[in-house]
């Protein structure tokens, strides 16, 4: 890291790991609990061990179904709602740079790209032993728990795991000159992800690189996601290819929007289900230059024409 980011990066990990707050409060809260076969379940994978009894914050534990490459699945994810509230009470507010997705469509004129995902994301980095008490949670049998991995729910987790990951694939924003990838080459990171692109030649290299350093740190990558000095591939939601300089939605988001479509049409869509589709439909505007109502006439852009919104030959119906 170069001095900024580390300077930067000391401070959030000592709010986030150093953080104390008043446990007399949120009683309502207090009775959150998640099922004791989950909880084993974290145990097993070593996510989470046994505790002696409450902690020092309280937390809320939960899952969510999700779908994941045309499965469900179920996450865990721990609410660590009162130390959010004293830390950004505290002043922190998040560093995480990730920009609008339109900034990123010009790499598409690059000659290939390399992409890389974390496999465990958050689940990656370890808590110190002495803040493990600041993440505990009881389960509806009665024991008390605390994780040992950090969670998705803290408040100075994007930013932490963002930072990370910029260092690992030598972002010249986060680390010294002579770690950082050539002038000539765009990274860009996207919290866990990694995206190389530029010459054959120097892509190759970056992502040798970037894979030494993960295989150092003992760390894997998701095979489903990884491309290396490729013309096609996936990232952020974005369909690239080098080889026509064009970009496009994602495979995954038309079936999606065809899902959200059939909700509203049906009177099904919950007020949480249109925030997502607003999301959705914002994002894909993003990239093909469309009217956020176009709900069914989304295409396919060049990356030049992409920023003007001026439609390309090709065009994609949902």
């Amino acid at each position: 890291m170069n001095d900024v980011t580390r300077i930067r990066f000391d401070e959030t990990w000592r709010r986030t790991f150093g953080a104390t707050t008043d446990t007399a409060a949120s009683t309502a809260r207090r009775d959150s609990r998640l099922q004791a076969r989950h909880a084993h379940e974290l145990e097993a994978h070593g996510i989470a061990r046994r505790a002696r009894g409450p902690g020092t914050s309280v937390n809320v534990p939960f899952t969510v179904i999700e779908e994941k490459e045309g499965a469900l699945r179920q996450r865990f994810s721990l609410w660590t709602f009162e130390a959010n509230n004293a830390i950004e009470a505290d002043g922190y507010k998040a560093s995480v740079p990730l920009e609008h997705v339109s900034k990123h469509l010009s790499a598409v004129h690059a000659e290939c790209g390399s992409t890389r995902d974390f496999r465990c994301g958050f689940y990656g980095l370890a808590i110190p032993h002495s803040a493990r008490g600041s993440f505990r949670f009881r389960d509806d049998a009665d024991e008390w728990w605390e994780l040992t991995r950090f969670p998705m729910g803290h408040t100075c987790a994007p930013e932490i795991m963002h930072t990370l990951t910029s260092t690992v694939a030598g972002h010249p924003d986060f680390v010294k000159q002579e770690h950082a990838v050539p002038s000539t080459l765009t990274v860009h990171t996207w919290v866990d992800n990694i995206r190389y692109a530029g010459s054959r030649k120097e892509v190759l290299e970056a992502t040798r690189i970037v894979d030494d350093l993960a295989a150092q740190a003992k760390v894997t990558w998701k095979q489903a996601d990884t491309r290396t000095a490729s013309s096609r591939y996936e990232f952020i939601g974005v369909h690239w290819d080098h080889s026509k300089n064009k970009v496009g939605i994602s495979a995954k988001l038309p079936k999606k929007l065809a899902r959200d479509v059939e909700e509203v049409r049906t009177g099904a869509m919950s007020a949480s289900g249109f925030e997502t589709l607003g999301g959705r439909l914002l994002h894909a505007s993003a990239i093909v230059g469309v009217l956020v109502g176009e709900v069914c006439g989304l295409s396919t852009m060049s990356a030049s024409t992409a920023t003007r919104g001026e439609p390309d030959d090709e065009h994609h119906m949902l």
